[in-house]
């Protein structure tokens, strides 16, 4: 499970960072959040990686659809893929 995790995140570093520039309010737990995101896992899958109830990874969605300004109505994939 930590190799899949740290696979993630260092194949997305990139990622990480022009999100982090475009959006530098964000902590290291929502740039982790966006890059299971953009790597397609579902709200359970996320759960299981960061060891929290799924109840807890759709409250973090809901802050960071905040945080970012989002649209409720639009797609995690759409805003994934414009950044990278």
């Amino acid at each position: 499970m930590d190799r899949l995790i740290l696979e993630l995140e260092t194949a997305n570093s990139l990622f990480q960072r022009k999100l982090k520039d475009r959006h530098p309010a964000l902590t290291p737990y929502d740039l982790r959040l966006c890059t299971y995101l953009k790597s397609n896992l579902s709200t359970k899958e996320i759960a299981t990686l960061l060891n929290i109830t799924p109840d807890s990874v759709k409250k973090a969605k809901h802050r960071l659809r905040k945080k970012l300004s989002l649209d409720p109505a639009s797609g995690w994939m759409e805003v994934v893929q414009s950044l990278g």
